[in-house]
């Protein structure tokens, strides 16, 4: 099975998710070994290249499930904690439309 590797890897690693090679497979590959590929992505996910570059990611329906929970659970974490906070220190609130979004500047 063939394997594409070109990610910029640089200053990214901190907050770029990290796969070990065998999880890398190329569009062609897919369209030529997709039994294949959709067994291996329900035991990890893959990432799929296309001109050298992750452009998606292929996993398991479970696995899925499992990220989505957690991220619903965390968000609840976050609004219970934001809930208390705004009840201990009530003068610590801004109103929403106050808030500027900061893009990445670079």
């Amino acid at each position: 099975m063939e394997r594409e590797v070109g990610m910029n890897m640089a200053d990214e690693t901190k907050t770029r998710v990290l796969f070990g090679r065998d999880q890398l497979v190329n569009t062609a590959t897919i369209s030529r070994h997709f039994s294949k590929i959709k067994a291996l992505a329900n035991i990890k996910p893959l990432f799929i290249t296309d001109n050298g570059e992750v452009n998606m990611v292929l996993l398991s329906y479970d696995a899925y499930e499992q990220m989505f929970k957690r991220l619903k659970e965390l968000e609840e974490e976050v609004l219970e904690y934001r809930e208390e906070e705004a009840k201990r220190e009530p003068d610590s609130l801004v109103e929403w439309r106050s808030i500027r979004r900061v893009e990445n500047e670079e």
